[in-house]
């Protein structure tokens, strides 16, 4: 049913309908539909994931660094006030 659409109705899915749109698309490449498949939207969306992916992996580095150099200031602290006593 879905699969019968046109090029041109599937590129608009994109803009109106974006959960239909993946749907259409992913049972396309399912059976290997590859003629219809919206080729600009999708690799959109796979370049689109491939940067949130890297960014959500810059982010939790970045936060683990923050925790290291905290963790490493505690205990300097620590042994400061140990040595002061």
């Amino acid at each position: 049913m879905t699969t019968q659409l046109s090029t041109d109705k599937i590129k608009n899915l994109y803009e109106q309908d974006f959960y239909l749109w993946l749907e259409i698309t992913i049972n396309q490449l399912k059976q290997r539909n590859l003629v219809k498949l919206d080729w600009h939207n999708l690799i959109e969306e796979l370049e689109d994931l491939g940067r949130e992916q890297k960014h959500k992996v810059e982010s939790y580095l970045r936060q683990l660094l923050k925790h290291l150099l905290l963790y490493q200031y505690w205990e300097s602290q620590k042994l400061y006030s140990a040595e002061e006593r």
